[in-house]
């Protein structure tokens, strides 16, 4: 199976857009923060600084992929990076893992990562995370992954929403619908009250498995 770095890169190559990925393991010494960022990260865990690290390490690693140079990546008031000009954006970490992927507004007017280990969730969990809907479906049960699989994808789903809209989505907010045989999903907002995505209910995306854990990708190409 394909490591987290390799499975970012692929996905990157099947969309054939200007998207560029970077991942890796979280792990010491973390690499260094520009001083506005570590005064920004004020006085946290040594975990909480490294994990931070890790991820505007690898989102500069993606920018620089596009041929960007490298900038400092502060937090908007809602705490998602604030981005270049020009540049869409997202980064997620497990606890063993972090990666970051980036892309030129141009092409694209949201993206949405996720990334969750294998450790399966609890039975209690379910309803909560899952709508009536898809636990009738079993909308999980031809992944490996289980409901996890979902819980990653609404968390993609989520990061690619609220930038744009500034609002927030529960976990019933959004149905999910997957597609194993080729890794890709359709998440709906069916909560009415929530507005639109650029126009539409749904966001779809692309989740891949790698060594110890999965990624979920959601995103929307500009004119599509």
């Amino acid at each position: 199976m394909q490591t987290l770095t390799m499975s970012g890169v692929a996905i990157c190559a099947a969309l054939l857009r200007d998207i560029s990925f970077s991942g890796g393991p979280i792990r010491d010494p973390a690499p260094r923060l520009y001083p506005a960022e570590s005064v920004m990260l004020g006085n946290v865990s040594p975990r909480r600084r490294r994990e931070f690290a890790w991820g505007r390490h690898h989102a500069r690693e993606a920018l620089r992929h596009l041929g960007l140079t490298s900038v400092p990546i502060l937090p908007r008031a809602d705490r998602a990076p604030l981005w270049l000009p020009g540049i869409v954006g997202s980064i997620s970490h497990s606890s063993c893992n972090c990666g970051a992927i980036v892309g030129r507004s141009s092409n694209l007017l949201a993206l949405g990562l996720d990334i969750e280990e294998t450790e399966p969730l609890g039975a209690d969990l379910l309803p909560i995370i899952c709508t009536p809907a898809e636990m009738h479906r079993r909308e999980w049960a031809s992944s490996r992954f289980g409901p996890k699989l979902i819980f990653a994808i609404q968390e993609a789903v989520y990061k690619a929403y609220a930038p744009a809209t500034g609002e927030f989505l529960e976990f019933h907010d959004v149905m999910v619908r997957t597609n194993d045989e080729n890794g890709v999903f359709e998440a709906e907002i069916v909560n009415l009250e929530k507005p639109m995505s650029f126009g539409s209910r749904t966001i779809n995306g692309i989740y891949l498995p790698f060594l110890g854990g999965v990624l979920a990708l959601a995103l929307r190409f500009r004119g599509a």
